[in-house]
């Protein structure tokens, strides 16, 4: 698919361009390490792009989304669109070994479905079913594959290259892409597009108020992802035991990561 053909030339982009050179001293090559990002020049390059874009185009947009569609169709796209993607959330938890959100993910893909007139209403989370979002970037994290660097996407935004991956894999397996391919070409762009729209209305107060408050809004942003990104792989991995009290132990995150509501 051209969509996957766009990530990697993304990727090879940016890795092929804008390394930052390593330090040599002891505390900044600790902070370099840390934040795992060589290609800083060119991510930051790229930041700007989309910052230019996401407040020229995107974000005028999703305000006019939240002003002219109403709270409940807002939220009958949102649930229809991540109906959508629970195929794929299924495969990815069997890929994790987790039969058991395997069979709740098909619990609540078939409850959504045929109760919740094709996704559009979230009759599983009034029922208080879970819910798992399972990636395949995820999965390779599950199964120890580390994430490379951080990479800066054009308008997709934060990513490292095992995240990059993932996404590609995600969109080539969901079967509403390929079952739609031929009968729709631009299906797969529309609704791409729908719900990018979708998830920054979502996120409009949020990082209006995080952009606001960080002194350095990218720095800021790359740490909320890899970490956010490491506490899914986290979550679906054996947790270590404490030894003293026999408990699992959780690890500890600077940030908070919200679910984003509707207004």
């Amino acid at each position: 698919m051209k969509q996957i053909k766009l990530i990697f030339l993304c990727g090879l982009l940016i890795l092929g361009t804008g390394c930052t050179c390593r330090p040599t001293d002891p505390a900044e090559l600790a902070v370099y390490e840390a934040n795992n990002d060589p290609f800083e020049p060119t991510n930051r390059a790229v930041f700007e792009f989309n910052q230019s874009v996401d407040k020229a185009i995107i974000k005028p947009i999703a305000k006019g989304y939240r002003f002219v569609v109403p709270k409940w169709l807002r939220a009958a796209i949102y649930n229809f669109s991540l109906n959508l993607r629970q195929p794929v959330y299924f495969v990815n938890a069997l890929l994790q070994g987790e039969p058991k959100q395997a069979g709740i993910i098909t619990k609540r893909f078939f409850l959504n479905t045929f109760l919740g007139f094709w996704g559009t209403i979230d009759v599983a989370g009034d029922m208080k079913i879970p819910a798992y979002d399972n990636d395949f970037g995820q999965t390779l994290g599950v199964w120890g594959v580390p994430p490379g660097p951080f990479v800066m996407l054009p308008i997709l935004g934060p990513s490292d290259v095992r995240d990059a991956v993932g996404y590609g894999v995600d969109t080539v397996a969901a079967p509403i892409n390929w079952a739609t391919d031929s009968i729709w070409p631009g299906f797969i762009y529309s609704r791409m597009a729908l719900e990018g729209i979708d998830t920054r209305e979502r996120a409009l107060d949020f990082l209006d108020s995080l952009e606001n408050s960080s002194t350095d809004y990218y720095a800021t942003l790359r740490t909320m992802y890899q970490q956010n990104r490491q506490k899914k792989v986290n979550d679906n991995r054996s947790a270590p035991v404490n030894e003293e009290t026999g408990e699992a132990e959780k690890a500890s995150y600077e940030f908070d990561f919200p679910e984003y509501e509707d207004e």
